[in-house]
């Protein structure tokens, strides 16, 4: 039966008959043929115009030791663009493409950063090609200014043992939304257990963002409590010593 497989084979033969018991140099010359053709074919398609879309990085510029974003600043940003095929090539693999600089104005109520410094920085980097968009007309910002407190360590409020932190206080350093808004005195959770524990050192927690002054803190001298009354007779019995 003559199918459509057969009719395949019968192609595929009659395309490899001629090739078939030639010497090497032969398919030397074939193959050096038919790479010649692929070059040529693909350096006349880069030399014609497209429209594509390409990732350009970003570098930020502000002063960052004053400031900080309240969320992640992108680090690419996808553009769509038109352009010869060679510089297409170029911008996709990144071959010298350097990042587009942006620098927006971090202070306190910035929300947004205006198109003309997308297009500028943008341009500036991609050369050679025609910006034809962006991901939106702004980029949304959020920034906010360094703040420091300084404060007293206690125990978790749900706990009632009597300690002692080494050291008492402790720097928080971060967004000033975020950091004015901690409790003082700030609560420390202290490890599960029963009995008298002396120097257990603990993890200081901390919201995102805010770094305090030491990441771990010594409690000394930490007293379960017993019955009713009982643990804070020993408690203050064992620090008044």
């Amino acid at each position: 039966m003559d199918g459509p497989l057969n009719r395949a084979g019968r192609l595929v033969r009659w395309f490899v008959r001629p090739f078939a018991g030639q010497e090497p140099s032969f398919y030397r010359a074939v193959t050096a043929c038919l790479l010649a053709a692929g070059l040529f074919w693909q350096m006349n398609a880069l030399n014609k115009t497209y429209t594509t879309r390409v990732n350009c990085p970003l570098a930020w510029h502000y002063d960052s030791a004053r400031y900080v974003p309240l969320r992640p600043l992108p680090t690419a940003l996808p553009v769509t663009v038109t352009g010869q095929g060679w510089r297409l090539l170029r911008a996709n693999m990144g071959w010298g493409t350097r990042p587009a600089d942006l620098r927006p104005v971090p202070l306190p109520g910035t929300r947004y950063l205006p198109p003309a410094a997308w297009r500028r920085g943008l341009q500036n980097a991609l050369e050679g090609v025609q910006i034809n968009e962006w991901a939106g007309d702004t980029l949304r910002l959020t920034f906010d200014r360094y703040a420091t407190r300084r404060l007293l360590l206690v125990p978790d409020s749900g706990l009632t043992q009597a300690v002692r932190f080494a050291p008492a206080t402790v720097s928080f350093r971060g967004p000033a939304s975020v950091v004015n808004s901690l409790p003082s005195p700030y609560p420390v959770a202290l490890p599960d257990g029963s009995g008298t524990t002396e120097n257990v050192e603990v993890e200081l927690a901390a919201p995102a963002q805010v770094r305090p002054s030491v990441s771990t803190v010594r409690i000394s001298r930490l007293v379960s409590t017993g019955p009713a009354g009982s643990g804070r007779r020993r408690a203050t019995k064992h620090l008044s010593h």
